[in-house]
């Protein structure tokens, strides 16, 4: 199921020593709460929270975190072993249904010519290793030549997790779904009426649509990134909840100061592209300690420009959604190399990073995505 090198699993094993196998068993389920983030624009957590529950749902207020509602997660749960006729599909949509989501035709790989039948009861494959995740009855085997639409819905997958995407809270933006260890990011940034906040790897805009709702509506944020077709998904997710206010353009973000001049931001948001070690529940992942020191030579490009965007007292907050040190402290500390200082970060339900003051989200600990999250001054003094 995971295929690292010795010098990635050696990076792993300075953090968690002899827990590394609780680790990365972790990551192979779902957290046992699945998180929303109720839009407090539009609605009141607690009425939200009402109407659920008298729809009959399972859901409860976040004790640390006001606006997030979360759903007790069902599982594991056995499949039937008599279905056999099969269906293979991608990683993405594997690890979507494993948690019970239906599929759509665009995550088919294969599908055997005894799927091609409306009503028959199907086993969803991994295509990579051919994990079963679920059980479905296909609903319309003609989405496949058209490659969009419900190809299946699940009637059986490992882990249950309320599908709420059809549900009026989704359709009307009164929600939107997200790690509790997503939502600490925006906490700690703390951004205010009237702050410059730029985002400078913004899709698919959860951050970007929470830093407005912090606020009030009333920052002004400012949001990238290099991907079209990503942009163009954020500003239909952001047209949803209703945030008509954020500026969301295409560009490379590791030249943002050629193109907005130096000292403009008084926040800024890095979460930027990672290897995402943290993400769970995973049916499969391949890395090597190669990987990811390119991807955190990556980052430091963000943060170099992260630095001169930044106005004199301004405020970085750098956070992935990956493990690694390379990624994680070792990019801090090179941060502190072009000036930064790093502010001292106490959460709950967190542990501290090993550069003092920075936070650790452990999968198998805190039971939620692991996280890495730093919060760093730019000196007041001009530079």
């Amino acid at each position: 199921m995971f295929e690292y090198d010795e010098g990635l699993l050696n990076e792993l094993r300075e953090i968690y020593n002899d827990s590394i196998s609780d680790v990365l068993e972790s990551l192979t389920r779902p957290p046992p709460r699945y998180y929303v983030r109720v839009n407090v624009l539009r609605v009141s957590p607690d009425v939200v929270l009402d109407m659920l529950r008298g729809e009959g749902y399972s859901v409860y207020r976040d004790e640390y975190l006001s606006e997030a509602l979360w759903f007790p997660v069902e599982g594991p749960n056995g499949l039937p072993e008599d279905v056999d006729c099969r269906v293979f599909v991608d990683k993405r949509t594997a690890e979507s249904i494993l948690l019970g989501a239906n599929l759509y035709a665009p995550g088919v790989v294969e599908a055997e010519p005894c799927a091609r039948q409306r009503g028959r009861e199907v086993q969803i494959v991994f295509s990579g290793t051919e994990l079963p995740v679920a059980v479905g009855v296909v609903e319309d085997p003609t989405s496949l030549e058209r490659g969009r639409g419900l190809y299946a819905r699940i009637v059986v997958s490992r882990f249950r997790a309320p599908s709420l995407r059809d549900t009026r809270y989704y359709r009307e933006g009164l929600i939107y779904e997200q790690s509790w260890s997503s939502m600490l990011v925006t906490h700690v940034l703390d951004p205010r009426p009237g702050e410059v906040v730029i985002d400078m790897c913004a899709a698919p805009g959860g951050k970007t649509s929470h830093i407005y709702e912090y606020s009030g509506g009333r920052a002004r944020i400012l949001a990238y990134d290099h991907s079209r077709t990503k942009i163009e998904k954020m500003r239909s997710e952001l047209n949803r909840l209703g945030h008509k206010d954020i500026v969301v353009e295409r560009l490379d973000s590791r030249n943002l100061d050629m193109v907005l001049g130096r000292n403009v931001a008084d926040k800024i948001l890095l979460d930027p592209p990672c290897s995402s070690l943290g993400v769970r529940p995973k049916v499969y992942d391949h890395k090597t300690y190669k990987m990811v020191q390119d991807v955190a030579r990556y980052q430091r490009q963000f943060i170099r420009t992260a630095w001169n965007l930044l106005k004199p007292c301004g405020v970085l907050v750098y956070s992935t959604c990956t493990l690694t040190i390379a990624e994680n402290e070792e990019n801090i500390r090179y941060a502190t190399k072009l000036g930064f200082i790093v502010g001292q970060l106490a959460m709950p339900r967190t542990s501290q990073g090993l550069v003092q003051g920075t936070l650790r989200v452990h999968p198998h600990i805190h039971e939620t995505t692991g996280y890495y999250i730093a919060l760093l001054y730019k000196p007041c003094s001009k530079s």
